[in-house]
């Protein structure tokens, strides 16, 4: 039995050409559109007028200039092009359009007469432009991170290996001064000199390191503090010490003072770990030496101690945060049993000097990691661009903050407040004071012998550093004192920096219901990452290798996917090829964010192909990380 069908050609070609996922048209040399597949009318809405006006009206105007420019060219010139170009409108679409002429054999066919005309091709690249973008911007992320590893460890190699060279050559100067010499033609101040310098090298390689040692144990979550019975008035002398022989060599006049407010309290013995908050001291002095030591006017800088009932809002008078917040309260390591159940006081340190003050970019900038005040302070007064940095990740898990207030040419003042709880006095011996390090001592020793070598003893006053301080009313750490101009100013920029951040801090507030899935076979990292983002406010899951994250996301809808790449079992690529796999019959695609330590264009691409929607670098921000998840969280729900 035999059957016959009726089939119409025209029609069965155009509807083929219509489900073509590119659009595809007919335009003569006038631009008049022949015949436009549906495709194409939806790319291109294509009224009965002009095509190439019509078209232009759907590139976004950004782009509208170039590609008009190339149309017209390749139509004067009868030559193929392909444009890419975004479309205008709420919703942007990257598209590509193409434009061949036909061959004169074709002329014909369509009715075009001699002039001829052009066959028209428009595609949807979005997706893939997307993607480029996104490798794009991760290509310059990692870039500019191994920037920044590699300036820090040109600024460690830097600032450790200028004392050895300093140290080396003072050595020899003393072996040649005992061994080569006459005893009668030895110089005592040479050598004491020598010494002197040798001390001071030490000291600052002793900061970097110890500088360095903190800031990983702090970034890793790897730093406790150790709380004992104290009294703070007294025992912060101990570190302030250690600066009395540069200090008068200087000739820079010292005064350290008890504000009213530490009476009024009551403050006597507490709990708290005074060896973290005296490195805090410390640090925050020796920068306030270092720069009221090039001032052209008096120099003079001053250390108070206050003291409040209540948490301050912001440090009382002349201190500005920056971004205090509750990220800050979230990092209080100060309520744990060994604290006792005394009561709740905040203690607050200042340190005003008459230095050469701080300029309004570099205060913007100034508690960021692996940052200077400016290229110059680091050339010019060294150090790692650290110190600050982990000063105020130390206020933070004492239950305190940090800030200042400066203007430039005008000096400077940085304080700081801590939480501790009152406690008893402890038997005998077992509250010794924090008398600084052996090197610290030692430092200060070689220090004290120049001085008196060289004369400075005798020309100079020695600064008082009284374990009894005397009380007074300073504006720099009284409750309640009045702002003075530099308060005024920094808060002003602070103001800047929080108008620069909002769009930030709006997007950690929006991740209160995300849930997220950590795919990390290292256990510390798993850890420390999933502890962060929860005191961030979203709900995390954990898996420890590509075949569990693969399982758990087969039975529990997740907004967002972490993914590291190299993993037992089954690795980041093959779990999440898993992943799409399974999506392809759901109804909702979920973000995947890879995070590896490889860097390479070849490693980024591999990751992409196999699904993921954004590669992040290690080591990364958590902020950024945060900007990321909710970005991708927000698409995949809506």
């Amino acid at each position: 039995m035999s059957m016959s069908l009726d089939f119409d050609p025209n029609l069965s070609a155009q509807q083929l050409v219509d489900i073509l996922p590119n659009g595809i048209a007919i335009i003569t040399r006038q631009y008049k559109l022949i015949s436009a597949s549906r495709r194409f009318q939806e790319l291109i809405p294509c009224p009965n007028t002009n095509f190439r006006e019509c078209w232009l009206r759907s590139v976004h105007s950004d782009d509208h200039d170039r590609a008009a420019a190339k149309f017209r060219d390749a139509t004067r010139h009868k030559e193929k092009i392909r444009i890419e170009y975004r479309s205008s409108g709420r919703d942007i679409v990257w598209c590509a359009l193409t434009l061949e002429p036909l061959a004169s054999a074709d002329f014909q066919c369509f009715g075009l007469g001699g002039d001829g005309g052009f066959v028209c091709t428009v595609a949807d690249k979005t997706s893939e432009k997307t993607a480029e973008i996104v490798q794009r911007e991760a290509a310059q992320a990692a870039r500019e991170s191994k920037k920044q590893q590699e300036r820090f460890i040109d600024m460690i190699s830097h600032e450790i290996r200028n004392p050895l060279s300093a140290i080396l050559h003072c050595t020899e100067d003393i072996l040649e001064a005992i061994h080569d010499k006459k005893p009668s033609e030895v110089s005592t101040p040479d050598i004491a000199e020598a010494a002197e310098t040798i001390g001071i090298c030490i000291a600052h390689q002793k900061k970097i390191v110890n500088g360095v040692l903190t800031f990983s144990k702090l970034d890793a979550s790897m730093l406790r503090l150790s709380p004992r019975s104290v009294q703070p008035k007294q025992d912060l002398t101990n570190p302030l010490a250690i600066f009395r022989p540069e200090i008068r060599k200087l000739h820079i006049h010292f005064d350290y003072k008890a504000d009213v407010s530490y009476g009024d309290v009551g403050i006597d013995w507490v709990m708290a770990d005074l060896d973290r908050m005296g490195q805090v001291l410390v640090n925050l002095l020796s920068n306030a030496v270092k720069f009221t030591a090039e001032s052209k006017n008096k120099r003079s800088i001053r250390v108070s101690i206050g003291a409040a009932i209540e948490r301050p809002p912001s440090y009382p008078p002349n201190v500005v945060f920056f971004e205090s917040g509750e990220e800050a309260l979230r990092e209080d390591a100060t309520n744990t049993p060994e604290w006792g159940s005394g009561e709740v006081a905040y203690l607050m340190v200042a340190i005003k000097d008459s230095g050469i003050g701080i300029s309004d970019q570099a205060q913007k900038r100034l508690f960021e990691r692996f940052n200077q005040a400016t290229p110059k302070t680091e050339s010019v007064y060294g150090g790692s661009g650290l110190g600050l940095n982990v000063c105020r990740k130390l206020c933070h898990i004492h239950g305190g903050e940090i800030g200042v207030s400066s203007k430039e040419g005008q000096g400077s003042t940085f304080g700081f407040f801590f939480k501790v709880r009152r406690s008893a006095k402890p038997s005998d011996g077992a509250a010794d004071g924090h008398e600084g390090s052996q090197i610290d001592r030692l430092t200060s020793q070689i220090q004290a012998l120049g001085n008196e070598v060289s004369g400075v003893n005798q020309t100079t006053k020695e600064p008082v550093i009284s374990k009894s301080p005397a009380v007074t009313r300073t504006r720099e750490s009284a409750p309640g004192a009045s702002d003075d101009e530099r308060t005024v100013h920094t808060g002003s920029l602070a103001c800047q920096v929080s108008k620069e951040n909002s769009t930030a801090i709006d997007s950690e507030n929006q991740s209160t219901s995300y849930h997220v899935l950590i795919i990390e076979d290292n256990a510390i990292n798993r850890r420390v990452l999933s502890r962060k983002l929860k005191s961030k406010g979203f709900q995390i899951s954990e898996a420890v290798n590509g075949q569990e994250g693969v399982n758990a996301a087969r039975v529990t809808k997740f907004d967002c996917i972490l993914m590291d790449q190299e993993m037992p079992v089954m690795n980041g690529c093959t779990a999440a090829r898993a992943i799409r796999d399974a999506e392809k019959d759901g109804p909702r695609h979920v973000p995947i964010l890879g995070v590896t330590a490889n860097a390479r264009a070849e490693q980024d691409d591999e990751l992409f192909k196999a699904g993921m929607d954004y590669i992040i670098h290690k080591p990364y921000s958590i902020k950024d990380l945060i900007e990321k998840i909710n970005q991708f969280s927000k698409q995949s729900r809506s």
